[in-house]
């Protein structure tokens, strides 16, 4: 009867043993898919957040300009840079879209470097057209012009 009790036991401890290596799969393959997702949203929030930081200022910048409002700001920010005023300009500058920057660009003669260049190319060169100018300008009366 011992032998008979000892077959089942060891039989149902075979059987436990079993169904242990079961869950610990299962517990494997669903610390994955935890894995797998929370990386997932870990991406969408970083890219969520990069969105509305991006958006938020687009709020403060100015709406696409036309040819003539693009050349009328540019001599404003021109007047602020003579005045000495060269943070605001540059302030200006930053809170302007890159549409703006690459229509201001091609007003002034400055063609694209690439297709799509970058913010801080088309500020420097506006700002160096700016400080070209100044040089140029400085002897001169442009309303005489």
């Amino acid at each position: 009867m011992i032998d008979k009790e000892m077959l089942t036991a060891d039989e149902g401890t075979v059987q436990l043993v079993d169904e242990i290596i079961e869950i610990k799969e299962i517990l494997r393959d669903v610390a994955k898919k935890l894995t797998r997702i929370e990386t997932q949203v870990k991406r969408g929030v970083n890219s969520a957040n990069l969105r509305s930081s991006e958006l938020q200022p687009a709020a403060k910048r100015t709406v696409d300009l036309s040819a003539e409002q693009v050349i009328q700001v540019y001599e404003e920010l021109r007047l602020k840079a003579k005045n000495g005023h060269e943070a605001e300009v540059r302030q200006k500058l930053a809170s302007m879209s890159a549409t703006d920057l690459n229509l201001m660009c091609c007003e002034l003669g400055m063609p694209p470097t690439s297709k799509n260049p970058s913010r801080k190319k088309m500020f420097e060169l506006i700002i160096g057209r700016i400080k070209q100018s100044l040089m140029l300008s400085r002897h001169i009366d442009r309303q005489a012009l």
